[in-house]
């Protein structure tokens, strides 16, 4: 998807933290500068919350240190 978006053949709603550098090497273009009233929520499911899979743990730990570096992401934990 943003390999056409980069080729100028598509449009696409991505995450605005994970486009940041492509963005600013005018790679992509934001077309709706204004509009940034969406969320993408990202959701961990696994058998037991006492217990997680340790890599389970480690994606979560990953995402939430992303979203704590971004101040454009609420995180709720």
């Amino acid at each position: 998807m943003l390999q056409e978006c980069i080729a100028g053949t598509g449009v696409a709603q991505i995450i605005g933290w994970g486009a940041a550098q492509l963005l600013s090497e005018r790679l992509l273009v934001d077309i709706f500068p204004d509009w940034h009233g969406e969320r993408f929520p990202l959701f961990s499911f696994h058998p037991s919350r006492k217990h997680p899979p340790a890599k389970v743990r480690a994606f979560v730990d990953f995402c939430l240190e992303v979203a704590k570096e971004s101040s454009q992401i609420p995180v709720d934990v």
